[in-house]
């Protein structure tokens, strides 16, 4: 393993993912600004020259001293070698404290590696014990990742895995929001998916500002050629096309989404794509991608380049040629997966109560599992044609590649599907990394977030960000490029995180929760003029509560009625579609899976019911990083109650430990959460917790 900095001869100082500036840095020109310093300590002045050391000097040369010929050729070869010596002492120093500095990393990746080596092997005990047997896959990823080769070769082993990557809000557009903004979602007040959710989508992100706040707009200002392929943000629908938001030079952007059958703006143009092969979304998407690298091989301006795929989003289809290259996958049994009643009973009210999966519905669940691994075939092929372009141009080694989701996914996790819980499952999610300075093979536990990213690309492009201190991340570029004081402390980035939904559902609400606390006098509130009111006696009035908790309430019987009603859009009860928001939805690509699914032999009961996605409570909640504190989980919700996991001893989250802990470690975990409730900028970042008064 051979770590590169910027000590490395000829090493290159770029930018991020596939876009990237360069700054060319020789030795030569650092060695200018060293020599003044080095030879003043190092440089003796050559024989004859300055005062003499004896006393009586009168500065006249004496016969004595003009040397004849020979000694003349003498002096001057010694002179010649003394001036050699000067000139090369600086780089020997150098290169000295270059091999020095190559130790000390290499030791700091060997003991981070070995920590790693002993924290799998706790793991993979706890979860020994628990289960009996276990898959050997990491527990918040739910493994498609895995069974992508190209990933694993061209980033996981050329490239670093953050294994503590969090998102803020686990649903697609909030999440989205917050990479471009780096912003809290309590903060960027995009909560939800869009229409009928007026706190949620395209929609929403604009009438916040948000357009105005991207790092791309700073990254174009600073004069990058920026580019967006794939998909934006929900509610950014054909009605809209001809929007090509600023910071984005070129523009192509998913607006009717499915897999086939589907539209985009194209700089403001709508275009459609059909029902052939060469219309997969994945592809196209993959073509406009290498589009964009050629077009930046005659053009000396730095790139960025946001690529996001629908893939791997329900009703994952795979295209034609990875349809069953994965078959008789299925979902690891960890302990997580149908969750035993005597666990369920400690956890939120409506969790307690979902029924055991089926035989069948367990099958669903494996089809749905190895579908979405095999669509993310098309994504690992998209990763090999991005990386060859870009070592066709030269631009490899100087450029940054980062891949990662934005939210997670269950697939009978605590007898669930979907995403948007505070769960591992779908928080934690895959984050890898390759580029100069990256170290090669190697796992970093350091807790990062969504809400680095936009701090992150303008710290790695050398760009100044003109709203660092709206940011509520951090950049974790020290960590990219190998700073030692970086990669020796993990915790020096941060020791906790916020995890956070304040809205019942993130689909269908019209105020947010009644548990998210008021802004700090003086600021400004995203939510002004959605937050339910109280009563005048300061209780909650009942259409209230029933916003906040009825479709937890009705969880089940809503599951019932959609099966009773059959596939028609199965994210819940579907009559909130208008006719002309029907329109905008293509469902080629989820009629299709149906037809594959039941070629497998499954009932449309079982696809339906391994098909539901919500998570209807709010919550938030504090994930901390280890060291010193350990790996917790520590989760509140609106009806009074809590979950805590020790995330070391319990990685899949099956035992709440909530009532038995220690009453000063959990005081000193609220106390931190109710802090970043209402965090805004550099408030966010958590460099302590206090635990003196709980060790």
């Amino acid at each position: 393993m051979r770590w590169r900095h910027k000590c490395k001869r000829g090493s290159a100082w770029p930018n991020w993912n596939s876009v990237q500036r360069t700054y060319i840095v020789s030795h030569e020109a650092r060695l200018e600004k060293r020599r003044p310093l080095h030879l003043a300590a190092t440089a003796v002045p050559p024989s004859g020259a300055g005062g003499g050391s004896g006393s009586g000097d009168t500065g006249k040369e004496s016969p004595a001293s003009v040397p004849c010929p020979a000694s003349k050729r003498r002096q001057d070869a010694l002179e010649s070698q003394v001036q050699h010596q000067i000139r090369m002492e600086p780089l020997k120093q150098f290169e000295k404290e270059c091999r020095q500095l190559d130790l000390r990393v290499e030791e700091l990746l060997r003991r981070q590696k070995e920590q790693q080596r002993q924290a799998d092997a706790k793991r993979q005990r706890a979860e020994s014990t628990a289960t009996g047997s276990h898959a050997s896959q990491p527990d918040a990823v739910m493994g498609g990742d895995w069974h992508m080769p190209r990933l694993r070769k061209y980033l996981a082993e050329q490239g670093v895995n953050m294994t503590q990557y969090i998102t803020d809000f686990a649903l697609c557009c909030p999440s989205r929001t917050s990479i471009l903004t780096g912003q809290c979602s309590h903060n960027t007040g995009v909560v939800g998916v869009g229409v009928p959710n007026v706190l949620g989508g395209f929609t929403r992100f604009n009438e916040m500002g948000m357009e105005h706040k991207t790092a791309p707009l700073t990254l174009q200002a600073a004069g990058y050629r920026t580019g967006l392929i794939g998909k934006y943000l929900n509610g950014y629908w054909d009605a809209t096309t001809h929007h090509v938001p600023p910071g984005w030079e070129r523009w192509f952007a998913i607006a009717n989404i499915d897999y086939y059958n589907w539209t985009a703006s194209d700089q403001g143009k709508r275009v459609h794509y059909g029902d052939a092969e060469e219309d997969y979304n994945t592809d196209v998407l993959t073509g406009k991608a290498l589009e964009f690298l050629d077009v930046s091989k005659d053009d000396e301006r730095p790139f960025f380049l946001y690529l996001a795929p629908y893939a791997c989003h329900m009703p994952h289809l795979p295209p034609k040629r990875h349809i069953g290259k994965l078959a008789g996958l299925k979902v690891p049994r960890v302990a997580s997966w149908n969750e035993s009643d005597e666990h369920l009973a400690k956890k939120v009210t409506f969790v307690k109560d979902l029924p055991p999966i089926t035989e069948e519905q367990g099958r669903a669940y494996d089809y749905r599992y190895q579908t979405r691994a095999e669509t993310l075939l098309a994504v690992d092929d998209m990763l090999e044609a991005v990386v060859q372009k870009l070592k066709e141009m030269n631009h490899l080694d100087n450029t940054y590649i980062l891949y990662t989701a934005d939210n997670g996914y269950k697939l009978g996790h605590k007898r669930l599907s979907g995403k948007l819980s505070g769960y591992e499952s779908d928080i934690r999610l895959p984050f890898y990394v390759r580029g100069p300075g990256v170290p090669r093979g190697v796992e970093l536990p350091h807790l990062i977030s969504n809400i680095d990213l936009a701090s992150t690309w303008l710290d790695l492009a050398g760009v100044q960000d003109p709203l660092a201190e709206e940011r509520d991340g951090v950049s974790f570029a020290p960590v990219l490029r190998g700073e030692p004081e970086a990669l020796e402390d993990p915790e020096r980035h941060r020791v906790a995180l916020l995890v956070e939904k304040p809205v019942p559902t993130g689909i269908f609400d019209t105020k947010v929760s009644i548990m998210v606390p008021d802004v700090p006098f003086g600021l400004k509130d995203p939510f002004k003029g959605l937050r339910p009111e109280r009563l005048p006696n300061g209780s909650w009035p009942l259409e209230v509560l029933e916003a906040e908790f009825g479709t937890a309430r009705r969880f089940n019987e809503q599951v019932e009625e959609q099966v009773r009603k059959g596939i028609a859009l199965p994210i819940g009860d579907e009559e909130w579609l208008k006719p002309e928001m029907v329109a905008q939805l293509s469902l080629t690509g989820l009629r299709q899976y149906i037809d594959l699914a039941k070629a497998q032999g499954l009932s449309e009961e079982a696809i339906v019911r391994a098909s539901e996605n919500l998570f209807p409570i709010a919550y938030y909640g504090l994930r901390t990083s280890g060291g010193k504190l350990g790996r917790w989980k520590y989760l509140e919700y609106p009806n009074g109650q809590f979950e805590l996991y020790n995330l070391d001893d319990d990685p899949y989250e099956v035992n709440n430990v909530f009532s038995e802990a220690s009453p000063a470690l959990v005081a000193a975990l609220a106390r931190t959460l109710n802090l970043l409730k209402t965090c805004r900028g550099a408030t966010c970042t958590v460099k302590s917790v206090s635990v003196d008064a709980w060790q």
